[in-house]
């Protein structure tokens, strides 16, 4: 049936008669909208602003790394420092934002390491969630890890499910009404059948166990995959949901999308919270990114700073 439901949309070239179809009168959920957002990026504005205009966007929820790397920990001798991870996490809370914190990567010192695992475990996740429990109440354990672009992981579901199970012991050991958010594969809908099956083997060997939050990344327009396997898969899989990632390259893109497609993720998989990605993008360049070839809302090109039409919807809305 899903074979025949693509074919027959693939053949009439009618936008508007997949998009009736797919989306079917759904409305954008915006109590469900969170933020991603790169917090060591200034270039439009402090931190703190940057977290208050989130919040005066109507948003409630934001999710930002705080990344294991060199600036948390030098060297395996060295000590950790806190005071970037300090500054993000106070800005976010003095905004009333709720806050996913994602736990990954690891530093280049310990790449190679056949036991990095247990040091990302002991000197980083550990001393992390103690130090925000009660005001971090979410945690994303890793990011895309089927993608071996920069991972340490070797993109196999077993290989991040023993990684998940470790880390899910220490944050509940911890603060056990934390929230624990599973990490979502590359967009689900982009690799054919592969990030289903990925997901779905997470699913199978006890996802439910050591997630409380089965998460998804989805860039693409109105694929009917989306609907004819996710719905299911969340049906079966029985555990809340959350899209941590779904967003639009090019800003004059941006709102469009926004429209129709958190509103196709709503009525396929009816998420708890859908995060937009992103507010401003976190590559750092001289002259900022082209307002055509940003995923943020917000963008900074040489000297100016733009904000999109989705921005503007949120702020006027």
């Amino acid at each position: 049936h899903l074979f025949l439901f693509i074919t027959l949309f693939a053949y009439t070239g009618c936008e508007n008669a997949v998009k009736t179809v797919l989306v079917g009168g759904a409305e954008v959920p915006y109590n469900k909208i969170g933020m991603s957002m790169f917090p060591y990026n200034t270039v439009v504005g402090s931190l703190p602003n940057q977290m208050a205009d989130i919040k005066s966007l109507g948003v409630n929820y934001v999710r930002m790394d705080l990344s294991f790397d060199e600036n948390y920990m030098a060297s395996a001798y060295s000590g950790r420092d806190f005071s970037r991870f300090d500054k993000y996490i106070n800005a976010a809370d003095n905004a009333g934002l709720d806050i996913v914190a994602i736990l990954a990567y690891v530093p280049n010192w310990l790449r190679g390491n056949p036991d990095w695992k247990s040091i990302y475990i002991n000197n980083y996740v550990k001393p992390v969630v103690k130090r925000y429990k009660g005001v971090v109440k979410n945690w994303e354990v890793w990011n895309e890890p089927d993608d071996l672009t920069y991972n340490s992981l070797d993109g196999s579901p077993g290989d991040y499910f023993d990684l998940l199970k470790r880390a899910s012991t220490a944050i509940r050991s911890i603060e056990p009404s934390a929230t624990v958010v599973s990490a979502a594969t590359t967009s689900i809908v982009l690799g054919g059948v592969d990030n289903w099956n990925w997901t779905q083997k997470l699913i199978d060997m006890g996802l439910s166990q050591w997630a409380d939050v089965l998460n998804f990344h989805y860039y693409s327009e109105l694929d009917p995959e989306l609907s004819a396997l996710g719905g299911n898969m969340v049906k079966n899989a029985g555990m809340r949901v959350w899209v941590t990632e779904t967003g639009k390259k090019g800003q004059s893109n941006q709102e469009s999308y926004f429209k129709t497609v958190t509103a196709y993720i709503n009525k396929s998989l009816n998420p708890e919270r859908i995060y937009w990605y992103t507010y401003v993008a976190g590559h750092l360049t001289a002259n900022g990114i082209h307002p055509d070839d940003t995923y943020g809302i917000v963008t900074f090109y040489n000297g100016s700073i733009y904000q999109s039409p989705l921005y503007t919807l949120l702020k006027n809305r």
